[in-house]
C-alpha cells in the first residue's frame, strides 16, 4: 500500500511538472513569435504546430491532473439534494461510468495513434511522426481513467 502512494505521489508530481513546463515553454515560444513578427517582420513558421502540439498535452494530460484534483466539471444540484447514503450510491455510480468510459475512449485513442503510425502521416512544419505527438491523448485517458477506479475504490470502502 506503501509504495502505491509513493508512485502516485511520483505521478502526480510528474504530470503537474509536465502540465508547468508546457505552459511555461508556449508562452515564451508564443509570446516571443508575437515579438519577432511585430518587431522583425518574420513569423516563426513551427511555433502554431508546436502550439497545437502542446495544447494536446495540456489538455489530455491535464485530465488526469484534474481528475486526481477533482477540479473536474461538477453537476452538484440533484447530488447535493440526496441524503447521504444516495450521494455515497451515485458516487459509486459517477466514478464507475466515468472509469468505464474513460477506458473505452483509451482504446479508441490508441486505435488512432496505431492508424497514425500505420498511415505513417508527419506534422506539416516539423515533418515529425503524428503518431509520437499524439500518444499523448490515450495516455491522458488512461490516467484519468485510473483516478476514477481509484476514486471508486475510496468510496466502496468508505464507511457509512
Amino acid at each position: 500500500m506503501r509504495a502505491l502512494r509513493v508512485a502516485d505521489k511520483t505521478l502526480e508530481k510528474v504530470e503537474a511538472g509536465i502540465l508547468s513546463i508546457t505552459t511555461i515553454l508556449m508562452s515564451v515560444m508564443l509570446v516571443s513569435n508575437a515579438i519577432s513578427r511585430s518587431f522583425f517582420n518574420k513569423s516563426w513558421p513551427f511555433t502554431e504546430e508546436i502550439g497545437k502540439w502542446g495544447i494536446i498535452v495540456m489538455t489530455f494530460m491535464g485530465l488526469g491532473y484534474a481528475a486526481r484534483k477533482g477540479m473536474h466539471i461538477e453537476m452538484s444540484g440533484l447530488y447535493d439534494l440526496l441524503p447521504k447514503k444516495a450521494q455515497r450510491i451515485l458516487g459509486i455510480f459517477v466514478n464507475l461510468i466515468s472509469a468505464l468510459v474513460l477506458i473505452f475512449c483509451t482504446y479508441l485513442a490508441i486505435q488512432y495513434v496505431q492508424h497514425l503510425h500505420t498511415t505513417g502521416q508527419v506534422t506539416t512544419i516539423l515533418r515529425w511522426p503524428l503518431y509520437l505527438t499524439m500518444m499523448v491523448i490515450p495516455i491522458g485517458f488512461f490516467l484519468a481513467s485510473v483516478r476514477y477506479f481509484i476514486d471508486f475504490g475510496k468510496r466502496i470502502a468508505e464507511k457509512e
